[in-house]
């Protein structure tokens, strides 16, 4: 079982205590504030349904109906007009957002109850009055919360009455209270209309205690819910004709609202304030809520769970992409997901008024992770070359380098791995340097070098040693077995095609034999105090080495061990590799079976005809296996494991003496 990256699992674990300790922080309180002003500010206004209309006890309708400049103390009488007048001209609900808590002039009491009553769909608004409870000592250890309702002649009169409660934070309003549990789930005026509003329809809200503290999804700055003065509201319900167009089947809300604020006094700080301090009234705020009832449009919030288990797992995203890609990239990439994330959040709040945070997941976290990141691309590339120094140390290339010194990081000294060896040597290469001279055979062996490794490298190996002519190669099997012994293998191919299959005249091109065996090796420091070197070595080296020189014997090129064969899935296996037999190699007494590694496969008659004799070999069928092995050669006459097989039992049936035993070939020189 691999072991989890130490620096990928430090990068997301930074990341995730990051995310929480923002969420815990003072910074959680941003999407209330600088978050759903930016979600305002990318879906502009919307239009509010026509069904809400607002009626305002402003300045100017004090004027032209010559009453007070503070609207509690107009009149009684004068409400009774307008509910009179509303009523004729068929308003669905009517609604006060006034509170009608003492009793006023017999006459205008009597006038407003007797309109309410004729009216039937008139609700009033109730106060909520909180109440500290104390210790002996003065200090205030819970509160209590008391319903303010309307003087009993009016509330009698009225369908229902109830509160608008709003919670206040420092960021401003942002939900109602659909139903009030500090005061027993009272159900809220807006919830009330609406309900009234609705009634007898698919569309009636049942006033439930589950429907309590609601986002409200605002429509636009101060004005944007459709708002007619007092005075002109009078003149409209006088006449059947703009009165009926005004407000019948309509939902009606009266309160006080102004945009000269100095005069307004219940006036709340939202999205839609305007840098000048132009706030939100209560009553557009309380028409807000009707009117998101009435057209479903209140925002939805996914549950807290998921949305932390959402923002730790796009924390820990974005962690990992700094760990499997370059600084600039990641810079790009984290900038581009957190622009897409608001883009999204955008999207879902304009068109599926979910609410989502945009500042934790589109501006902190990746910041925050950016700065996590670049602090470990920093680390990572001051430890990469302290690596490539101690590699350059140890008598490695720069390239494929890190890799090797990082498994040795935490072992000194070295460690066991598995892996595959690849070990090669120039065929005739003594006849070959003999009528050369040094600094010749010194450029003949660059320039065949200059070809090889760099073929190496590219298939994943790493040259670990070179010898002469003759160089081991080392492919990691850290991750994955069959991975490393295909890469050996692909790489022996097109070691084999450069060198073996060059066109004549190549120069650089020289015949070269190549073995491969895969198991344990041990990689670490080898050599003196003043001279150590990086080396692999183990019994899988050593017997690389006598693969390779099996070729010589068999007339082969590449010659893999069954342990290589094992790793690697069909279908080379049954193409490109013929299993040749077992053989003891020199110097040994464990047989290992040996595979010719091909470029191109025999044909299928003459593979099979191998294969027969082969086996007849092994049992001691002498004449059969040469028989067969004459039908192979006629039709591949240069096949050297054929050749070798048909000298073998040759010499055998002379009565030559070999000591092949138990099925096995045993070679007795390199």
């Amino acid at each position: 079982m691999q072991r989890p990256d130490r620096t990928l699992l430090g990068l997301v674990m930074a990341s995730l205590l990051a995310m929480v300790t923002l969420l815990l922080s003072p910074a959680g309180d941003l999407e209330h504030g600088a978050g759903l002003e930016l979600l305002y500010a990318l879906r502009g206004t919307r239009p509010p349904p026509p069904e809400v209309v607002i009626i305002t006890l402003d300045s100017r309708s004090a004027r032209a109906l010559g009453q007070s400049e503070r609207p509690e103390r107009w009149p009684r009488s004068l409400h009774a007009r307008l509910v009179n007048g509303l009523t004729d001209r068929g308003a669905r609900v009517i609604g006060f957002d006034v509170l009608f808590e003492r009793a006023r002039e017999p006459e205008g009491d009597q006038a407003l109850a007797a309109a309410i009553r004729r009216a039937g769909n008139v609700i009033l608004m109730e106060g909520v009055s909180r109440e500290a409870v104390t210790r002996p000592d003065g200090k205030i250890v819970a509160h209590v919360d008391h319903l303010t309702r309307p003087l009993p002649l009016l509330r009698d009169a009225a369908w229902a009455s109830g509160p608008f409660i709003m919670p206040k934070t420092p960021a401003g309003i942002f939900e109602f209270w659909g139903f009030v549990p500090s005061v027993g789930d009272h159900p809220s005026l807006p919830m009330l209309m609406a309900q009234l509003m609705t009634a007898g329809t698919a569309a009636a809200i049942s006033p439930s205690p589950d429907i309590r503290l609601r986002a409200l999804n605002l429509y636009g700055p101060l004005g944007t819910v459709r708002t007619l003065s007092y005075a002109e509201a009078l003149e409209r319900v006088a006449d059947p004709a703009t009165g009926d167009a005004a407000f019948r089947g309509k939902a009606v809300l009266i309160g006080f609202s102004e945009f000269n604020q100095s005069r307004q006094g219940d006036i709340f700080r939202t999205p839609y304030s305007s840098p000048d301090g132009l706030d939100v009234s209560g009553v557009e705020l309380c028409a807000s809520a009707l009117a998101n009832l009435l057209d479903g449009s209140a925002l939805q919030r996914p549950a807290d769970s998921l949305l932390l288990a959402a923002l730790l797992a796009w924390s820990a995203m974005l962690a990992a992409l700094w760990h499997f890609i370059g600084t600039a990239r990641a810079l790009a990439i984290s900038v581009a997901l957190g622009l897409a994330w608001v883009g999204v959040a955008g999207w879902c709040f304009a068109h599926h008024h979910v609410w989502l945070p945009v500042i934790l997941p589109g501006v902190l976290a990746p910041l925050t992770i950016t700065a996590f990141g670049l602090f470990s691309h920093g680390r990572a590339a001051r430890q990469r070359e302290r690596d490539l120094q101690r590699a350059l140390d140890l008598g490695l290339s720069r390239k494929g380098s890190e890799k090797l010194v990082a498994l040795l990081r935490d072992h000194d000294g070295g460690r066991s791995i598995h892996g595959v060896c690849l070990c090669s040597d120039i065929e005739a290469y003594t006849s070959l340097t003999e009528n050369l001279s040094p600094a010749d055979t010194r450029e003949t062996l660059n320039r065949y070098f200059s070809r090889l490794l760099p073929v190496v490298e590219a298939h994943g190996g790493h040259v670990m040693d070179i010898v002469g002519d003759s160089i081991m190669c080392l492919w990691l099997a850290e991750d994955s077995a069959g991975d490393a012994c295909r890469k050996a293998c692909d790489a022996a191919l097109a070691l084999h095609g450069l060198m073996n299959e060059a066109p004549p005249g190549d120069k650089t091109a020289l015949p070269t034999r190549f073995g491969l065996h895969y198991g344990p090796v041990f990689l670490g420091e080898v050599g003196a105090d003043a001279r150590r070197e990086l080396r692999v070595v183990g019994d899988i080296v050593n017997t690389s080495s006598r693969i390779q020189s099996v070729n010589k014997i068999l007339r082969t090129r590449i010659l893999a061990s069954g342990a290589v064969l094992e790793q690697l899935p069909p279908p080379r296996g049954e193409d490109e590799a013929r299993l040749l037999g077992s053989f003891v190699l020199a110097g040994k007494r464990q047989a290992i079976d040996l595979h010719e590694i091909r470029s191109s496969p025999l044909p299928q008659d003459a593979r099979e005809a191998f294969e027969i004799a082969r086996s007849a070999y092994a049992r001691g069928a002498l004449d059969l296996a040469r028989l067969h092995l004459r039908i192979l050669l006629a039709t591949c006459p240069e096949d050297g494991p054929g050749r070798f097989y048909v000298e073998r039992c040759e010499a055998r049936l002379t009565g030559g003496e070999f000591p092949d035993s138990s099925g096995c070939i045993v070679l007795e020189s390199k």
